[in-house]
């Protein structure tokens, strides 16, 4: 279904982060190659071990660490991805894309990505209803990302199960195929 596909899988600091491991392990059992971007603090969350076994591919975390294959353009995996998937994506990291601040390795690859983006978001409902967040998620909208959709109205803002998600990513390439 996702062979030939590589997806790049960016992972925020929330309590769902481990299930980042399940949606990398997903979209490989389908074919897709994933590599996964962890910011710092989703390893208060995972482990780099986990993310790192999931996906089959080294992770890096820092932006100005040493990479394990030399990439002096520091994006190569936005060259090479067919879809960026954010999940979990905080808050925070809604806040930096919609203004554009690229202050991290996460948030530079998914500024420098230009393929297609989504989103499946976890944060409080408090949090959510918050003016300046409701700006960042309308704005990312206008700019082309697409939110996934928990099938949940009275709590938009919890994170999609794993498999809407995969079943958005398989949608999204069966669309396009």
């Amino acid at each position: 279904m996702l062979e030939n596909k590589t997806i790049l899988l960016g992972v925020c600091g929330c309590t769902p982060a481990g299930r980042a491991v399940d949606i990398a392990t997903s979209l490989r059992s389908l074919g897709a190659e994933v590599k996964i971007i962890p910011t710092k603090n989703a390893l208060n969350f995972v482990t780099p071990l986990m993310l790192q076994r999931a996906s089959a591919n080294p992770i890096q975390i820092d932006q100005f660490d040493s990479p394990v294959i030399w990439d002096r353009t520091y994006q190569s995996w936005t060259l090479d991805g067919d879809l960026l998937l954010i999940a979990p994506a905080s808050a925070d990291m809604l806040g930096k894309l919609a203004n554009g601040i690229a202050d991290d390795l996460l948030s530079t690859n998914v500024l420098s990505f230009e393929g297609p983006k989504l989103i499946a978001m976890n944060m409080s409902p408090m949090l959510y209803r918050n003016a300046a967040v409701q700006r960042n998620v309308q704005q990312l909208a206008v700019d082309g990302y697409y939110f996934i959709d928990n099938h949940d109205s009275t709590n938009p803002c919890r994170m999609p199960s794993v498999d809407d998600v995969v079943n958005e990513i398989v949608d999204y390439f069966h669309d396009r195929d």
